[in-house]
Order: C-alpha cells, then structure tokens, then sequence
C-alpha cells in the first residue's frame, strides 16, 4: 500500500473523529494506541511513533466518505483528501495496520485570515526523508489553526490538525523557536509541519 494511502488511514484514526451511530454523529474520545515507540530522525531528534489497528469498514468514492472501525467497535467517518487517489483500491473488512510519527514545525506565524482547519497546502513526500524509518511516507502540512498550547522553553506547539487530532510538535530550527515565542495559546496561527506516517494491510 503507498505512502499516500497510508497518510490519510494514518489521519482518520489517530485523530478519533466522529462515531457513527443510527442517526447521529457523537463525539469520542481519539483511539488508545496500540503501541507507542520512538525513534530517533536525522534533523528531527527523538520522534514518538503512534501505531494503531483498524478495519476499513467502507467509502463512497463520489462523497469520499470513509469509515474506519477500531478493535472495541467504535466506527470513525472522514472524509478522504483527493491526495488519496482512488478509494476503491481499499477492501471492506480488511485490517490496517497503521503508524502516526508526528514530526516537526517548520515554519509559524500568526494568521491575519483564513479559519481554523483550513488546509493551505498539503505536499506528500514518497520517498520520505533521510533518516525517517523505512516504510514511512513523509508529508508537508501548510494549516490554519488555533493554538491549544505553546510550551515556549520545550520549544513545542499543541494544536488541532487538519483531521481533528491534537498534535504537540517541536520546533524543527532556531528561527522557528524563535517565533514560537511569539505566539500565545488561542492565537489564530498558520502552521507547516512534517509527519510520518505508514500502513500495512493485513489481509
């Protein structure tokens, strides 16, 4: 299975996004891990690796609504990036093995506009990045989002990805340290960042 389809398996789950039920959509809480494991990248340090399991329950390749089901029962919908392709490649009922690396802010300012969860440019890398575990694809995130917390002296950042998921990132370099410490929890933010992310497909 590619990186890309990897990338959004990867987003749906980690971020525990919406429960589906008759008639309703309800909140849950995100996925427990079923592993977590770090690793050490080249220029990024010491990276947590998520891995969680999930079945594909099914997809509608015209609204590009996707669930996923997690080893308890609870079913999460998301809708499938266009960076996924085609989501018929996707079997019903097969089991995904899936590995979230969050990695590095590499670039942040104060937004001036745009809306929380809006994504301004989102690149996959598949080939990776030196240093990154085999088998990871690696993609470059652009987003608007509000800041849930800034942690000015570990040099990292909490914020809500696109997919829903809360992420804390560490600065990637000095000039992106330095201009963490000029933003707030609650600020309005533009925000790029790397992440790692893998799936296997257990059929």
């Amino acid at each position: 299975m590619s990186a890309v389809r990897g990338m959004f398996a990867a987003a749906a789950l980690a971020a525990g996004l919406v429960q589906i039920a008759p008639g309703a959509a309800v909140a849950q809480p995100r996925p427990t891990p079923a592993e977590v494991d770090t690793v050490m990248v080249q220029g990024a340090g010491q990276i947590t690796v998520l891995t969680y399991k999930a079945k594909f329950v099914s997809a509608d390749p015209v609204t590009r609504h996707v669930v996923l089901e997690d080893p308890s029962g609870r079913r999460w919908a998301v809708i499938a990036p266009p960076l996924l392709g085609d989501l018929t490649f996707f079997r019903n009922g097969e089991t995904l093995i899936i590995r979230v690396a969050p990695g590095v802010v590499t670039a942040l300012g104060k937004a001036r506009q745009g809306k929380p969860g809006e994504v301004m440019n989102e690149v996959a890398l598949d080939a990776g990045l030196p240093g990154w575990p085999e088998g990871f694809g690696v993609r470059e995130v652009t987003l608007t989002t509000t800041f849930v917390d800034v942690n000015k002296a570990a040099g990292t950042v909490t914020f809500e990805g696109p997919d829903g998921g809360v992420r804390t990132v560490r600065a990637a370099n000095d000039k992106v340290l330095a201009d963490l410490q000029q933003v707030e929890p609650g600020d309005l933010a533009q925000i790029t960042y790397l992440e790692g992310l893998a799936v296997n497909a257990v059929r």
